[in-house]
């Protein structure tokens, strides 16, 4: 009976340090991480602008993509830097049937948003 006490308390001692480990690691990915969804972020609304103030949506099933290029051309996006690197970036408008779903995808030398295609 010792010996299974003992063993319960070993397994709960490494499921407490497996989940701190878990939990640190994803606080650490969200913090690095976190500057690159703010830039995202910043070109969704540059793009939603875009869009609304030109009256474009997408048509027929076909996604509208904006690059990061047009959007400064146009003024609805100064820039898209970070701490001193200029990234390239797109935004995805896709039409759901009920709304419109915006999605950016950007490239930094340190951070590529997923599924991003040039």
């Amino acid at each position: 009976m010792y010996g299974m006490k003992k063993l319960t308390i070993v397994w709960g001692f490494v499921i407490v340090i497996i989940f701190g480990a878990l939990t640190a690691f994803g606080f650490f990915y969200k913090n690095r991480t976190s500057p690159y969804k703010d830039l995202e972020a910043k070109l969704v609304e540059a793009e939603k602008k875009y869009v609304s103030d030109n009256f474009l949506f997408p048509q027929d099933k076909n996604d509208l993509i904006t690059l990061k290029d047009e959007l400064v051309s146009k003024n609805y996006l100064d820039n898209l830097n970070l701490d001193g690197e200029e990234c390239d970036g797109y935004v995805k408008v896709s039409d759901t049937g009920s709304t419109f779903k915006y999605k950016a995808y950007i490239k930094c030398s340190n951070y590529t948003t997923k599924d991003y295609e040039k």
